[in-house]
């Protein structure tokens, strides 16, 4: 029996209306499982940030204390109060938050008599330092006989995270899962979909296929382009918290490990022996090595992000050259070089971030001191009255300085790697000296931020020259 365009119209309308149903259905179904998921694996992230919270708080008494203990300087615990009402407050939220797992409640009735005996105990000492001195919890203090108990409040709060974890990755996946069933239905009924209404404008008219395949192809693109834009807005988002978060995290505990130990060197907390000084000399200059690494990568960072910002202040280019070539004159002098400046006239008066060029100039003679095993270092900087910022065509005046060393130089091969994030040339002679090589890479950007430029020419075993060439009157500001 022929069917009349009107009948097979309506058949096929039927039959979109049928797939649009099953898809529907299908999508709301994972949808509902992926958000309920989602909330298991909200209320997990919860759990560890708390329970991360506590484990902070805890190392922290423990810090105020030995503080209090090596130095007397009370000031070390007058936050001691608020760290104990942290660590309530941490365990209350972790005791509402498992609520609904037996197993996490019964660890943390364990983990509970621990602390309060733990917090006792460091209030004791407390005491005891305020009242007659370090003479008196110094045995206790050095030997560690309360170090069984801090490791088992360590061990069940790395227990109820591990159980939290296993929890997140089982939660994750379930998720996971529900996402695909949901995409794979959409596909399955997109697919159907538009075949049916292939077929059926094929019917209709052929004109009204073409529109159709057109109308679809654009909405692909769109969804494309929303899922790109959609997902560099969350990239951005991540990057400013990892540097918010980062500037914190990392900063702080490296600063006070330095500061500890510079205590302990100046013998406050009694006297050390040779060895005992060697070995916090190299706890401290560790520390200060480490704490440069994560200031170039947090540079690097906000360079890329766009949050650094230059600063403009008048100062003298002389007297920031004379300052860096001090700062790494002790490196030059412990590798027997020496660094030699040349300054052809009176550089004057600059305007632009001083911090910054100094960064740059301190990174520059650095290098080439790591590099340069004999020989040595030369600095030489003169004025220009003709340069041309990049992306501009008017001349301005500027100052250039050229670094050159006698070292390892550069293969012309490797040049264009050369300022690149986190790459250093000669794998294998480069990496018996330390760094992140981010240098080199942050030097470039602070410049191009300033209105400057770096360039570089190098010959293997010969050596390397680097110019940098800086605004006498900055970029302004936006």
């Amino acid at each position: 029996m022929k069917l009349s365009l009107q009948t097979k119209m309506g058949l096929s309308f039927l039959m979109g209306l049928l797939i649009l149903l099953i898809v529907g259905f299908t999508a709301w179904q994972a949808n509902t499982i992926q958000i309920e998921n989602s909330n298991w694996v909200s209320h997990t992230h919860q759990v560890l940030t708390h329970a991360e919270g506590l484990l902070n708080s805890l190392t922290e008494a423990e810090s105020t204390t030995r503080g209090y203990m090596i130095s007397g300087d009370e000031e070390f615990i007058k936050p001691y109060q608020a760290i104990t009402e942290d660590i309530e407050f941490e365990y209350r939220s972790l005791l509402t938050l498992t609520a609904d797992n037996p197993e996490q409640q019964q660890r943390l009735f364990t983990i509970k008599p621990l602390i309060d005996q733990r917090l006792s105990i460091l209030a004791s000492l407390n005491q005891m330092r305020r009242q007659t001195g370090l003479a008196s919890v110094q045995e206790r203090f050095i030997n560690g006989r309360d170090k069984q108990l801090q490791d088992a409040i360590h061990k069940q709060i790395d227990d109820l995270e591990y159980t939290e974890e296993k929890l997140l990755v089982l939660r994750t996946a379930d998720t996971e899962s529900a996402i695909k069933q949901s995409r794979l239905a959409i596909m399955l009924g997109t697919i159907c979909a538009l075949l049916l209404t292939i077929a059926s404008f094929i019917v209709i008219r052929h004109d009204i296929e073409r529109r159709s395949a057109a109308e679809n192809a654009l909405k692909i693109a769109n969804n494309k382009l929303a899922q790109a834009t959609e997902r560099a807005q969350h990239a951005d988002n991540s990057k400013s918290a990892f540097l918010a978060t980062m500037s914190h995290e990392l900063r702080t505990p490296l600063n006070s490990i330095i500061g500890f130990s510079g205590v302990l060197l100046q013998e406050l907390a009694g006297p050390l022996n040779m060895e005992q000084k060697k070995q916090l000399g190299m706890v401290r200059d560790s520390s200060r090595h480490l704490l440069a690494l994560v200031n170039d990568v947090l540079d690097i960072s906000k360079v890329e992000a766009g949050q650094l910002r230059i600063q403009h202040q008048t100062f003298s280019a002389r007297e920031s050259i004379d300052r860096s070539v001090a700062l790494v004159m002790p490196l030059a002098s412990k590798k027997g070089l020496s660094i030699e400046v040349q300054i052809d006239t009176d550089l004057g008066q600059i305007i632009t971030d001083r911090r910054r060029v100094e960064q740059v100039l301190i990174n520059l003679l650095t290098n080439a001191t790591k590099f340069t095993e004999q020989g040595s270092v030369t600095l030489r900087a003169d004025t220009l009255d003709d340069y041309q910022a990049p992306g501009t065509n008017a001349s301005q005046a500027a100052i250039r300085i050229r670094v050159t060393d006698t070292g390892i130089g550069i293969d012309d091969s490797d040049l264009p790697d050369l300022f690149q994030p986190f790459r250093q040339i000669e794998d294998g002679l480069a990496r018996q000296h330390e760094g992140t090589g981010l240098g080199l890479a942050i030097s470039q950007r602070l410049l191009g931020l300033m209105g400057g430029r770096i360039d570089v020419v190098s010959k293997k075993n010969e050596g390397s020259t680097f110019t940098v060439i800086i605004p006498r009157h900055g970029i302004e500001p936006l």
